[in-house]
């Protein structure tokens, strides 16, 4: 029944991971309900089996109850229409809650497409642009619903007929932001809104992370169309590529903020994204009969709804920096010293908080970073290891922050922010 497997997915603390697991273990939700603490004794993947002991139905009933009120649907991770691409990550959710039409997406070349909230306008023209053009050849497009890149991507895929996918770090009942009302309504009647999170959930900071594995999970590849060097748009990027799927950017605007993400991402072997067939060429063989070269539009301009919502409220805010004065000046001193004369003086990251936490080609590299920073042939060499599997993990370890890179393809740990 339902209401177990919402149970399952509601148990705080259990994750994913130990969700799976459970299910793993015992043929259904309902068994592991009527389970008892010695059943979980020897589970090594589950830390504390208290939360699966909390056998009261009162949330998951009530959540049952919104999802009929509000004409949500639940699809499990048992039922047929679950992805298979979604199965096959590491962490998939058990329960997603849905409006609109689910799409046959493992028959579908689903394409991700992600960029940051506080866009250019030549962000916003490019998400636009690029989302029609996927869409016109053959694409449905996913991405996260929010202000920005998400929703002009979203705009352009609608305008050219087909089906979309808007993964929310929200309930599927929650408008977020909430200038996307109207944009959720076409989405309702012509794809679908999906989340892991039941309805009334709030759209809060730390649900968005955990989200966009969802997001890459669900596609072929994902485009980052434009994302500063800290973004969320970057860590889609970084789960995408560890779950083998394709990433590709789009050139920016040399010198801006915004693009410096896009920038990093393309030295790193990201592939260029100039038009839509850029991305839709590289699966044309798997999907013959739905992906076709389309005409590349021209003249495309964002409204004056668009300019207005989006330029004026989410284009990046220039910071003026505070004047120094006299006392400033005599405190600090002035000379020709940069910041690099003081890296000695610099606190980098932690390596022993972080090796739980990442594989063990990864774990290799930052034991040997720990140490100073090195060559990349060094680290190569010293590690005993294929050199793509070396350069595919450094690129991992970049991407999530943990990793410098320095001229000369020299590696250094990251500084603590």
């Amino acid at each position: 029944m339902l209401k177990y497997w919402i149970w399952l997915a509601t148990r705080k603390g259990l994750g994913p991971r130990g969700a799976l697991a459970v299910l793993r273990r015992f043929s259904s939700p309902e068994q592991a309900y009527c389970a008892g603490r010695e059943d979980f004794a020897d589970m090594e993947e589950l830390r504390d089996p208290a939360p699966l002991l909390d056998k009261d139905m009162r949330g998951p009933e009530k959540i049952l109850q919104q999802c009929y009120q509000k004409n949500i649907h639940i699809l499990t991770y048992q039922d047929a229409a679950y992805p298979e691409r979604l199965k096959n990550i590491d962490d998939p959710p058990i329960v997603l809650y849905y409006q609109g039409t689910i799409p046959a997406i493992d028959t579908e070349p689903v394409i991700a497409m992600v960029g940051t909230r506080r866009a250019s306008a030549y962000g916003l023209l490019q998400a636009k642009q690029l989302g029609y053009q996927l869409g016109r050849n053959g694409a449905i497009v996913a991405s996260g619903g929010a202000a920005g890149i998400d929703t002009l991507c979203l705009t352009g895929a609608l305008t050219a007929g087909r089906p979309v996918i808007a993964v929310l770090g929200c309930g599927v009942d929650v408008t977020y932001p909430a200038a996307n009302r109207t944009l959720f309504e076409d989405i309702r009647h012509h794809g679908c809104l999906l989340s892991e999170y039941p309805p009334g959930t709030e759209a809060l900071p730390h649900h968005f992370p955990v989200r966009n594995r969802i997001l890459s999970g669900l596609a072929l590849g994902v485009v980052v169309v434009e994302a500063p060097k800290k973004s969320g748009a970057l860590i889609t990027a970084s789960r995408a590529l560890e779950q083998g799927r394709d990433v590709f950017a789009v050139p920016g605007n040399v010198g801006s903020p915004t693009c410096q993400g896009n920038i990093q991402l393309l030295k790193e072997g990201a592939i260029v994204v100039e038009d839509g067939w850029d991305v839709m060429q590289e699966y044309a063989h798997l999907f013959p009969s739905l992906i076709r070269r389309g005409p590349r539009p021209t003249g495309m301009t964002l409204s004056a709804q668009e300019q207005r919502e989006l330029l004026e409220n989410y284009a990046p805010k220039v910071q003026k920096k505070p004047p120094i004065v006299a006392s400033q000046t005599e405190k600090v001193g002035i000379d020709d010293r940069k910041d690099v004369d003081n890296s000695q003086n610099k606190a980098y990251i932690d390596v022993q908080e972080l090796l739980e936490t990442v594989t063990p080609d990864e774990r290799l590299i930052l034991e040997q970073l720990a140490c100073g920073a090195r060559h990349i042939d060094t680290v190569i060499a010293e590690s005993g290891l294929p050199a793509g599997r070396i350069l595919a993990s450094m690129t991992l370890l970049e991407v999530k922050g943990f990793v410098k890179r320095l001229p000369g393809r020299v590696f250094s740990l990251a500084e603590k922010q």
